[in-house]
């Protein structure tokens, strides 16, 4: 099975600023694609909530 390269991207959370001590900051994390859509996908670290704002850099 060949690795895909990473693709870098901007994930904001987007979670109730009251519940997440991040929301509304971006991190630019690598992220490796999926094999089904959806193609890229992100949780969270601070409240385990799915980052649904994903951009590319």
């Amino acid at each position: 099975m060949d690795e895909t390269e990473p693709v870098m991207m901007r994930a904001t959370c987007r979670t109730d600023p009251d519940v997440c001590p991040v929301s509304g900051q971006t991190f630019t994390v690598p992220m490796h694609p999926n094999a089904a859509p959806p193609i890229f996908r992100a949780q969270c670290d601070q409240c385990g909530q799915l980052v649904t704002d994903l951009v590319p850099v």
